[in-house]
């Protein structure tokens, strides 16, 4: 198929591919009907996409391959990810004719990916599965690996299931409507990527920065392309998240201190990993492992891309937030570092001062 990058993801018990390209979603159908699927396919999404034109593009193209596709709306939110959203969507796919042999895609950002695949991985003991991913951060990021799940009051993603996709659509030239904040907040884990795997994607980022700003698409494919590929890599040697998982951790740890000290919602999501990857990049260089010169490149490159928070908390409110991290055992808390731009490693942190004096170099 011209026009179009095929990443393939390769599992110990089954593969898919995640195609990247413009204008996939009026492909649809097209990729679906070699996948021996029932004509009943079930859609999610979010009203918004309706108004943009995205859904109907996707339907006709179902419509013209002869499915029949049912479309439910959730809202849009976090809030969303919740078991009552799950029963209402088991019911209404269920009362719409879908069957073990139907699929479920979901047409939107991680939140309808995330449930999504939740309900698909649950209804009739688990269906077809198929996101297209019209945001950044969704596309390079959370449509890739199989995670799914909902809330509880008690936590985010605490009722889940691992359920990898049959097959990923991401039509880059979705990403022109989103909004500015939306489109550099899903560029934080492209830096991500770039800084644990790929020196040369980080310089391409460096060179192209107005036209990845511009929203190219002819920049955006392999650059989503790239970074599905590197996230896929990751998932193929740690499933199950296990523990090499871990490295696509960076910047996580203090983005998530960031987020639950300011109060979830009043920064985004890529702009705390932002800085918390400058924070753990800050940490690297005090151990040593990483140049000072790097620490300059990628604050500079995040700042280019208005990836960065307006604002932070102090260094002694996010070390108490960051100390209560999920990831903490006996008091040592387990931290992804970097030797440099294109490198990770995992490392204990055991001294709470050294942390505090990295969160210090990074509002600095």
């Amino acid at each position: 198929m011209n026009g179009m990058d095929t990443v393939r993801v390769t599992l110990a018990d089954r593969a898919y591919d995640i195609q990247v390209g413009p204008g996939l979603l009026g492909r649809l159908g097209e990729f679906l009907q070699p996948l021996r699927l029932g004509r009943r396919v079930g859609v999610l999404t979010h009203p918004e996409l309706i108004t943009h034109g995205y859904i109907k593009t996707a339907t006709d193209a179902l419509t013209q391959a002869g499915f029949e596709a049912c479309v439910l709306t959730v809202p849009s939110g976090e809030a969303t990810k919740s078991p009552a959203h799950a029963a209402e969507l088991w019911g209404g796919f269920a009362r719409a004719g879908l069957d073990r042999g139907s699929a479920i895609v979901a047409i939107g950002g991680g939140v309808i990916g995330d449930l999504a695949g939740f309900v698909a991985a649950t209804l009739f003991r688990g269906i077809a599965f198929i996101p297209v991913p019209t945001t950044l951060l969704a596309q390079v990021d959370s449509s890739v690996g199989g995670k799914t799940g909902v809330n509880l009051p008690e936590g985010k993603n605490l009722v889940g299931a691992f359920w990898q996709p049959r097959l990923v659509v991401a039509d880059v030239l979705a990403l022109r409507t989103l909004s500015d904040r939306e489109f550099h907040s899903g560029l934080a884990e492209v830096v991500k990527h770039a800084m644990i795997a790929d020196a040369g994607l980080f310089g391409q980022l460096e060179r192209e920065v107005d036209r990845v700003l511009a929203r190219e698409p002819a920049v955006l494919q392999p650059i989503v392309a790239r970074n599905c590929a590197i996230k896929a890599k990751v998932v193929q040697a740690d499933e199950r998240e296990a523990h090499v998982r871990a490295v696509l951790n960076f910047g996580h740890t203090v983005g998530h201190a960031l987020e639950a000290g300011l109060g979830y919602g009043q920064v985004t999501h890529g702009e705390a990993v932002a800085f918390g990857m400058v924070v753990a990049t800050a940490l690297s260089v005090r151990r040593g492992l990483c140049p000072h010169a790097d620490l300059l490149r990628l604050r500079r490159l995040l700042a280019r891309l208005g990836c960065l928070p307006d604002r932070t908390l102090s260094p002694e409110v996010l070390e108490n937030y960051v100390v209560r991290d999920k990831k903490m055992r006996d008091g040592v808390l387990q931290f992804v570092l970097t030797p440099g731009v294109g490198g990770v490693t995992l490392a204990p942190i055991f001294d709470r001062a050294e942390l505090r004096n990295a969160l210090h170099d990074a509002q600095g």
